[in-house]
């Protein structure tokens, strides 16, 4: 995904009540890969036994592949739950079943558009998934026969889960995403994109110096992203630790990442003098404050850093240890490497520490 140099103008956010209850149906059809929902996994144990099967009937539409279609009217803040549901049944049915399909074939080599318009594609990839499981062929003969009813009966479960937990679980989490917003805005403003886009983790790579933005998957694309054909950021919780990515036609172009406020972070750390005074041992040194300002333009490595500021290798990785022991900067492994990024918001944490010790206005003044 490539920017302009006038990006800001090219980007929207946005948050979405009906993808957030998808991601969170999704994490229930397999609660192991997402630790940080274990709260939410537990609570739905006391859901209807009723409801909780019909779930799992239904869960294949949003256990790996997450239909675009559930990002009708994603955009528009205006739109409750009833609206994106009635947006998505008034798609065509062509369009419901090539999104449909696309949850239960190997996407890699084939698309659900590809069998919905091409009727030997279609039973080829029939008859193979009669062989491999023939569970699945059957569900999918359904879907390509009659998309609309099953996407019905699909939408049925989802609103009967709303109803029944995701109703209060959205009035919660609401604010938080809109929260995240705020602050990618303030940094966007304060910043520039990048150091923006650099908090959409685990799965993004940038390049400031190529002005792009990357994810490995096994479907290439390299987009434009222009004031004719803008991205839309929607933050999520419960799209943790994937960041899901819609770049097809028909669909707008648009990247749904998990929103930082519920995210892990040292910022959610209380501060005491003793926290804030480890924090200024850490920043009181040279070498430790041009790592700062190196890292605050872009999560580096210990060997570039090195370079920057040419010191040995083994120099940079003591003065990061202090930085990160004392929770100003974070890692990632990105391949052979371990990244290390800053975290701006424990400089706020800080900051606001210190502000505290500043005697307030003297009365009358």
């Amino acid at each position: 995904m490539r920017f302009t140099e006038t990006a800001e103008e090219d980007i929207a956010f946005s948050v979405s009540p009906l993808l957030e209850a998808v991601h969170s149906w999704h994490v229930l059809t397999d609660p192991g890969h997402h630790a940080l929902h274990v709260p939410w996994v537990r609570r739905c144990r006391r859901l209807p036994a009723a409801l909780r099967r019909k779930m799992r009937e239904h869960g294949f539409v949003v256990a790996d592949y997450i239909p675009a279609l559930f990002e009708s009217r994603a955009g528009d803040h205006d739109a409750d739950f009833e609206d994106q549901l009635a947006a998505v049944r008034a798609l065509s049915p062509d369009l419901v079943a090539a999104e449909l399909a696309q949850t239960l074939i190997d996407t890699v080599h084939r698309t659900g558009y590809d069998i919905v318009e091409d009727t030997t594609a279609r039973d080829a990839v029939l008859a193979e998934l009669q062989r491999s499981d023939a569970d699945r062929a059957a569900r999918l003969s359904r879907v390509l026969d009659d998309p609309c009813s099953v996407l019905e009966s699909a939408l049925t479960v989802l609103e009967d889960y709303w109803s029944a937990a995701f109703a209060d679980e959205w009035e919660r989490v609401e604010p938080s995403l809109y929260e995240s917003i705020a602050r990618a805005g303030s940094r966007i403003a304060h910043q520039g994109l990048f150091p923006m886009l650099r908090t959409l983790v685990p799965q993004i790579r940038i390049d400031p110096a190529l002005r792009t933005l990357r994810l490995d998957r096994p479907h290439h694309h390299d987009i434009a992203v222009t004031r004719d054909r803008p991205v839309t950021f929607t933050a999520g919780h419960y799209v943790w630790p994937h960041v899901r990515v819609t770049c097809d036609t028909p669909w707008p172009l648009r990247v749904t990442y998990p929103a930082l406020p519920l995210a892990p972070a040292s910022a959610a750390r209380p501060t005491s003098q003793e926290d804030t005074l480890t924090a200024l041992r850490a920043l009181a040194a040279a070498p430790r404050l041009q790592l700062i300002t190196h890292l605050a333009a872009q999560s580096r490595s210990t060997q570039e850093l090195a370079a920057l500021l040419g010191l040995s290798p083994s120099v940079i990785s003591r003065h990061l240890h202090q930085l990160t022991r004392a929770g100003l900067t974070t890692t990632r492994r990105e391949g052979y490497y371990v990244l290390y990024s800053l975290d701006p918001a424990r400089l706020d944490q800080i900051a606001a520490a210190l502000t505290t010790l500043s005697p307030g206005p003297k009365p009358g003044a």
